[in-house]
């Protein structure tokens, strides 16, 4: 099932990138700021946990020798894609259910071009962000290329953790809320507000280190501040091993139940 789900993204391939477009439009039309709305709602958030932690929490203290708000910034920027792909990725199959009620489509390929709209957006947040890290002295360097493996992987991530969760949901109603439900409590456990290398203990610190969502973080972070790269950390075959997992247990999870769909939607 895993090969037939492949084939049939990497055949419609083309279908996937229009309707990611299409997605894009439809996202933010009806807005009067219409696309900026992408850098506007990032940006008053980063703002406000920055006033928290900056001039409340943390009292302007750096984080490993670094500017907090530049710390945070690295941290935020992932943040931001991952919690829209888990709501987006989760709801995607129903968010467009003409599509398996009304006509012939080939339904594993809506999570992939609804999380690659959001993509988009991601991308366009990580150019303002190279800017303030310019303003603040530091300089674009080889290390950048590293988004080039990143973002895709983080996309990659998330499109196969749809095919189980947008398939999930399309049956259960309370998944879709469970999800919704957890979203904050993953924003405290994963470290994006906090510095995982302040956890005392080695054993919690590790089972911490498991979150795929950290590796993303942390990946953003060696870019912009740290300057390691992706291979240097044992932690890159771990996530490569976690989609593959994923990939066949969303595989099997949809073919399972979606010729369910029609009759639920």
């Amino acid at each position: 099932m895993l090969r037939q789900v492949i084939k049939e993204n990497i055949r419609y391939r083309k279908q996937t990138l229009m309707l990611s477009k299409v997605d894009l439009v439809k996202y933010y039309k009806g807005t009067a700021l219409g696309y900026l709305w992408a850098l506007i709602k990032p940006m008053v958030t980063i703002g406000v946990y920055l006033f928290a932690f900056q001039v409340g929490i943390r009292k302007g203290a750096p984080m490993d020798g670094f500017p907090f708000f530049l710390w945070l910034i690295a941290g935020l920027v992932p943040w931001f894609f991952i919690s829209e792909a888990i709501i987006a990725g989760t709801m995607s199959i129903r968010s467009y259910k003409q599509f398996v009620t009304k006509m012939k489509f080939p339904v594993i390929t809506i999570p992939s071009f609804v999380l690659l709209s959001k993509i988009y957006v991601q991308v366009g947040l990580i150019i303002p962000v190279i800017g303030i890290f310019i303003v603040y002295g530091y300089n674009p360097d080889v290390y950048y290329l590293q988004l080039l493996y990143y973002v895709p992987t983080m996309l990659l991530f998330f499109i196969v953790l749809s095919w189980s969760f947008g398939s999930i949901a399309v049956i259960s109603r309370d998944f879709e809320n469970l999800v919704k439900s957890s979203l904050q409590a993953l924003l405290w456990i994963t470290p994006i507000l906090w510095n995982l290398n302040d956890v005392s203990s080695p054993k919690l610190r590790f089972i911490l280190k498991l979150n795929p969502l950290n590796y993303f973080i942390e990946g953003y972070r060696d870019i912009f501040l740290y300057k390691r790269w992706f291979f240097e950390t044992t932690y890159t075959i771990y996530i490569w091993i976690v989609i593959a997992i994923l990939a066949v247990i969303g595989s099997i999870i949809y073919k399972k139940i979606y010729k369910e769909f029609a009759d639920v939607l």
